[in-house]
């Protein structure tokens, strides 16, 4: 079996005058691109439960920026779950967080990361 992945690839358009204009420009990046992120999410918040889904209202934040030495990183995200019953009119939220590790080459900003194997029952 095949491991799936999130490739992409975005330019940043820089040259950037500091470290904290870099940041910046990634974490404006990852927020206009959020939408190539949501299949990633989507599995994290996957339980086997087809009322736990990702929230579609605030579905992904970039919290912090973590730089190693201007060619790599990590994200810091939040995003959210939501459980909807709808006979019992519930609807919770839960916060999550994880990592998403990049690279830089040059001004493109690179992500490369595996999703987890889909939730299923019968293994």
């Amino acid at each position: 079996m095949t491991q799936e992945r999130i490739q992409t690839r975005y330019s940043l358009g820089g040259p950037f005058a500091s470290q904290s204009e870099l940041k910046q420009a990634i974490t404006q990046t990852i927020e206009t691109h959020k939408r190539d992120f949501f299949p990633l999410l989507e599995r994290l918040v996957d339980v086997g439960d087809t009322r736990v889904n990702l929230s579609q209202e605030n579905p992904l934040r970039v919290l912090s920026i973590e730089l190693a030495d201007n060619r790599e990183g990590v994200a810091q995200i939040n995003y959210e779950s939501n459980f909807a019953e709808s006979c019992l009119i519930i609807n919770e939220y839960d916060q999550h967080q994880t990592s998403l590790p990049f690279r830089l080459d040059g001004d493109v900003l690179i992500f490369d990361v595996e999703l987890p194997i889909k939730w299923n029952f019968n293994n």
